[in-house]
């Protein structure tokens, strides 16, 4: 145990979220996935390699997600297919709580961790509630509707 008391995937969070904040934010891959998620045909005015640029965001998403899926299946000592179900809201709620823009273009990983942090507290409140899982999505899935629209309401000024 190199960190005693700090679990593994916790390490991992934190490894993975200072990486994917230095390509970000310094180096010329993370300027191009901005600008192509901002305005995919200014980027490619711009001499962006936009073809590229998605290629690469998309095979660096399926990867993380990959590692994400091994890590809850090393939490759950078991693979399930249709483990992991809806999940994908929850990623779309950090994201947008944490102040990314549905428009593309906009958002730190800083600010989606502390999207993930109160989505977290948030199921985890409604699961000591003993509010169903059904429900639960409903809430987050409100949670979401209201982000977005702040986001819009934002974005109008």
């Amino acid at each position: 145990m190199i960190f005693p008391g700090i679990p593994y995937p916790a390490i991992l969070l934190l490894v993975v979220a200072v990486v994917a904040t230095y390509l970000l934010r310094r180096r010329q891959i993370g300027r191009h996935i901005y600008a192509t998620g901002s305005n995919e045909e200014a980027a490619r005015l711009s001499g962006v390699n936009v073809d590229w640029t998605k290629m690469y965001a998309y095979t660096m998403s399926g990867a993380l997600a990959g590692l994400a899926g091994n890590v809850l299946m090393s939490r759950l000592v078991t693979a399930q297919p249709s483990e992991g179900v809806m999940y994908e809201l929850d990623a779309i709620a950090a994201a947008v709580i944490g102040g990314a823009s549905l428009s593309g273009g906009v958002g730190t990983v800083a600010g989606t961790m502390i999207g993930a942090f109160i989505i977290g507290i948030l199921r985890n409140g409604l699961n000591m509630s003993g509010v169903s899982a059904f429900i639960q999505q409903i809430v987050i899935g409100f949670v979401v509707i209201g982000a977005v629209w702040i986001d819009q309401v934002r974005n109008r000024r």
